[in-house]
């Protein structure tokens, strides 16, 4: 049976539109892809501004660290985390202008690859080794937040 204002099923006699399921309340595609691209806006936002702030602190922390070489030299992070943080500001500014999502679950990806690999070639002690399972669970975290949000259906 249907629902008044519910206007489309599909083959199998299941509703399509969300205005079936709560009467009253429209879902608006369009919306819906706004508030997606203005999540994913902040996340590169937050994360830009993360990494400048890492690449900084790397000026400051360096003379503290002049008696413990560390296993990459400070000024290669400091520019790659500088690199990464341009790069997400800009992203910010192309997702706002396009207004789409489209390749954030791609540099999401390519993000956590980084990190890995400098956790993999350049992290020594044995408690930054076992901080790794968290690191882990984090990298599964933000790439769902960013996979859920980015979604595969876009609004046209």
């Amino acid at each position: 049976m249907q629902e008044a204002g519910c206007k489309r099923q599909d083959a199998r006699g299941k509703r399509q539109d969300a205005s079936c399921i709560l009467p009253g309340l429209q879902y608006n595609a369009v919306v819906h892809k706004q508030w997606r691209v203005m999540a994913i806006v902040i996340v590169w936002i937050v994360f830009g501004a993360a990494n400048l702030l890492r690449a900084g602190m790397t000026v400051y922390i360096a003379p503290a660290l002049a008696e413990y070489p560390p296993s990459l030299s400070l000024p290669l992070l400091a520019g790659v985390y500088g690199l990464w943080g341009v790069v997400f500001l800009a992203a910010a500014l192309i997702a706002w202008r396009r207004k789409s999502t489209g390749g954030a679950l791609g540099l999401a990806l390519a993000y956590q690859a980084m990190l890995w690999i400098i956790s993999l070639i350049s992290y020594r002690s044995e408690y930054a080794r076992s901080l790794w399972p968290r690191d882990l669970l984090l990298t599964f975290i933000f790439l769902g937040l960013v996979a859920l949000l980015a979604g595969r259906k876009q609004a046209q």
